[in-house]
C-alpha cells in the first residue's frame, strides 16, 4: 500500500510504502528511510505482517499514520523531519481492535474504524501514543 506523505510547509512530501513486514519512505533524490513493523512475541516467523488500512492525521505543527495490520494491530508511524530530509522513520504499537476496511481520523479527537464484515466503531482518543511502548525506528540497525 502507498500513502502520501504531506509535503510543502507541512512535511518532507514523498510516499510511505508498506510492504510485507516494513514500512518505507520514498521520495526522489532521497535515500530509503526504513523500519520493521513490530510483530507479536506469539507470531511464526514464516506469517508476514501486512497493512491492510490506515489514516493520516494533519494539525498545523505536525502529522502521524495509523496504519493498522491484518490481526487487528495499529501503528502510529511517525517521520522526524528536517524540511525536506527525513532523518528517522518510527513505527510504534498504539492499539488493537478488529480489523477494518477503512479508517478515519476525525478532527474532534475520533477514529472512525469501518468494518467489511462487522460493526462499524467509534473511538474515541485519550490520548495520541506519546508513551512508551513497542516501538520500531530507522535509526536502530
Amino acid at each position: 500500500m502507498l500513502f502520501t506523505v504531506p509535503g510543502g510547509g507541512d512535511g518532507p512530501s514523498g510516499v510511505l510504502v508498506c510492504a510485507e513486514n516494513f514500512v518505507i519512505y520514498k521520495n526522489q533524490g532521497h535515500p530509503d528511510v526504513r523500519a520493521v513493523i513490530p510483530r507479536r512475541a506469539d507470531l511464526s516467523a514464516e506469517r508476514g505482517v501486512l497493512i491492510v488500512s490506515a489514516a493520516m492525521h494533519k494539525q498545523k505543527s505536525m502529522f502521524f499514520f495509523l496504519l493498522q495490520t491484518k490481526y487487528g494491530d495499529i501503528f502510529k508511524v511517525t517521520l522526524d523531519h528536517d524540511n525536506a530530509c527525513v532523518s528517522e522513520l518510527k513505527v510504534k504499537y498504539f492499539n488493537t481492535i478488529p480489523v477494518t476496511s477503512s479508517l478515519c481520523v476525525l478532527k474532534l479527537g475520533f477514529l472512525f474504524a469501518a468494518s467489511e464484515f462487522g460493526n462499524h466503531g467509534l473511538y474515541q482518543f485519550q490520548a495520541i501514543g506519546d508513551d512508551p511502548d513497542v516501538e520500531s525506528s530507522s535509526a536502530i540497525h
